[in-house]
């Protein structure tokens, strides 16, 4: 199968900045749709000292889409490749997303931000959730070269059953665990997306 590349209008959705883990992970609707930059933070967790004492959280997801209408035979192997860039200290899962408008037909809205097919609030993503890929971790993640998400069965299934793939990327460890962070850090991995120009740093299978 050639290389199949990410849909227009992928991007990264942050989640309000507030004074709980959970009202932070659990968000309704993200405060930053970033979906005209060519890099960013694809996965992030932060906690951080408010201005007036206590701790402010934050997360951001990103999401892209693939159009899968011309695959009618079975999908033997798929892998995710996504260009790293600048951090490398967080971790990431691919999961099947109903973002786009479900079909990729809408713009990323900040609304998309939990929109994760069996998203489960308060609770972990694991057995709730429909995995797309492994899991990457700590520095292993590299900001000069392409990194490799192998995906699951599920994903293999979709992109031979149906017209559009969608793809939330999120921090493993923190977020799709629901499992708060205890200091102050901030974890990310950054990415490339489609409007980097050309094709050469873009998300693809």
């Amino acid at each position: 199968m050639p290389n199949l590349y990410s849909g227009n209008h992928d991007g990264r959705v942050q989640s309000s900045t507030v004074g709980s883990w959970a009202g932070a992970r659990d968000d309704t609707a993200g405060s930053a749709n970033v979906s005209q930059v060519y890099s960013s933070y694809f996965t992030e967790v932060s906690k951080f000292a408010s201005r007036g004492g206590g701790s402010s959280y934050r997360v951001s997801r990103s999401f892209i889409w693939f159009d899968t209408s011309g695959i009618s035979g079975t999908v033997s192997a798929a892998t995710i490749k996504i260009r790293g860039y600048n951090a490398n200290d967080g971790s990431v899962i691919a999961v099947k997303s109903d973002a786009f408008g479900g079909d990729g037909g809408s713009a990323l809205a900040n609304a998309d931000f939990n929109n994760i097919v069996g998203y489960s609030t308060g609770s972990s993503l694991a057995g709730n959730a429909t995995d797309y890929s492994n899991t990457i971790t700590s520095t292993s993640w590299s900001i000069g070269g392409y990194n490799d998400l192998t995906g699951t069965t599920d994903l293999k299934n979709d992109m031979k059953n149906n017209s559009v793939v969608i793809i939330c990327f999120m921090d493993y460890t923190n977020d799709y665990l629901n499992s708060a962070l205890g200091s102050n850090t901030t974890l990310n991995y950054g990415g490339y997306y489609t409007d980097y120009s050309g094709t050469s740093r873009d998300p693809y299978i």
